[in-house]
This record gives C-alpha cells, structure tokens and sequence, in this order.
C-alpha cells in the first residue's frame, strides 16, 4: 500500500560517514525506497534480475555498478544469488577528505546510474582491500587512496575522466537539485547566492542549457517518483514541486513526457 510519501532508508549509522562492505545477499527483492541523505555505490559480480532507478528497469548483467544518487528511488528484484560489494557515502565523508580529486571523480562518477566493468579483477581487488582496511586499521589515508584508485578506475572506463574537474556553481546547482527539485530559478539562484542570470548563463556556457531546462529535468524526474510511488494527487504533488497552480503543473509534465500525470501514473500501476 502507498503512502503519501517514498520510503526512506538509513543503511548507515549516525556516527560513521563511510561504509564499505560486501553486498547483502538477503537483500534480493526490496520495496522502492530513498535514501537519508547519502550515495550509495554497488558494484555486482555476480547476479541476474532487475535494478529499477525512478522509472528506469535495468537488467542485472554482471560485472555492473550501479550508482543511487540522493533523491533517486530505487528497488531490487535479484532472482539468483548475487555477489558484489557497497560503498556508502554521506556528504560529512565528502566534505572531510583530504585529496579533494576524490570529490571531482566522485562528481563525474555520479553523472551516471549504471556501467558495464571491463576489467573486474582490478576493481574487486580494490574492494576486497578497502573492506579488509575497514574492518581493521580504518587509516583515513589508505582508504582515500584506495577510493581515488577505484573511482580513477570507473571514470577512466566510462570515459569521463578530465584533468581539472573544478567543483563550481553548476555543480552545486546539481547537488541541491538531487536533493530538492523544485520548479524555480530564483529558488536556486539564492541558494548559491548569484543572480537568476548569472546562474542562468554558467548553465548556457557549461551545459548548453537554461538554468530552467536544467531544472526541469529533475523536476520531471521527482514528479515521476511522486506519481509512481505515491499516492499524492496532481495538486500535491504540484504544490510539492512549488507550481503555481495545479494546470501549469499538467502542462508542464505534458510537454516535456506527451502524456498527462494522471495517465503516466495510470499506465505505471498497470
């Protein structure tokens, strides 16, 4: 039975920014679901089923990473046993590393939800190593160059890897989108404390798009969460999203998906 919000998961403690471990194995089907405030990273050596991120159903063929970004709402249906590896991370761990490259790849890394592995024993070794480092001397240094090899690893494979990856004001655009999409540039624009039209020419110089065509983008996809794992009417969930009115709202996820609310939640609980 839906509820008038998405589930909210804490796989990890209070205290600790970082967790490492192999993935659970009795954690094969799961209820979609969120996460409170963190990044989790999944890698999958062995396993068959589907992963669903948002609306988006991959089929499980390893050796995969699977990458859940704040906000995004994810399920498991693992049909063989898996075998693989986690890693957990809150913003305080991304705050605090030492190599701030860590940061830039993990910025890169995160553009994405899924990604074939070429070369697996290199990036299972690594794991093997960062979990025994967890569960022994837990060296902050060890295990940042540990995560800088990995991370180096998964860029360099999806081809994203750059020189400079500067952490700038678009970037930060990104991280309070994945964390509250709401339908307003001024809303953000004050957030990173710039101009609407300052904020909205980084986004036509750095991604060829308005800062609105930007932010529609993770409007449309928080809508989807709501409308497909909710049970919010039209109206809330425009007023979550911060329209105006309920009709702008309607027109707004009609043009960008060529279907109205109603029949996208129809056609998802079919």
């Amino acid at each position: 039975m839906k509820s008038d919000r998405i589930h909210i998961k804490n796989k990890i403690g209070e205290v600790s920014t970082l967790k490492i471990e192999p993935f659970d194995t009795t954690k094969r089907y799961s209820k979609p679901h969120k996460h409170n405030k963190y990044i989790e990273i999944v890698y999958l050596s062995e396993g068959s089923g589907t992963h669903t991120i948002d609306s988006k159903v991959y089929t499980i063929q390893p050796p995969v990473f699977y990458f859940v970004k704040r906000g995004e709402v994810h399920h498991w249906a693992i049909d063989s046993m898996p075998k693989g590896f986690v890693i957990i991370f809150k913003d305080a761990f991304i705050e605090e590393t030492s190599d701030k490259q860590i940061n830039n790849l993990l910025i890169q890394i995160t553009k994405l939800n899924h990604l074939k592995v070429d070369e697996p024993f290199v990036i299972e070794q690594l794991f093997e190593l960062l979990c025994l480092e967890q569960k022994t001397t837990k060296n902050k240094d060890v295990t940042e160059g540990l995560l800088k090899a990995l991370f180096t690893k998964i860029v360099v494979g999806c081809k994203l890897f750059k020189s400079e990856l500067p952490k700038n004001k678009v970037d930060e655009l990104v991280l309070l989108l994945n964390n509250k999409p709401q339908n307003s540039v001024s809303f953000y624009a004050e957030q990173l404390h710039i101009s609407p039209q300052h904020l909205n020419s980084l986004c036509q110089s750095q991604l060829q798009k308005s800062a609105s065509e930007v932010i529609a983008i993770y409007v449309n996809k928080e809508a989807k969460r709501l409308l497909l794992y909710t049970n919010l009417n039209i109206t809330e969930i425009a007023h979550q999203l911060q329209f105006n009115d309920v009709s702008h709202f309607v027109k707004y996820f009609k043009k960008s998906n060529q279907i109205t609310p109603l029949n996208y939640r129809k056609i998802g609980l079919q």
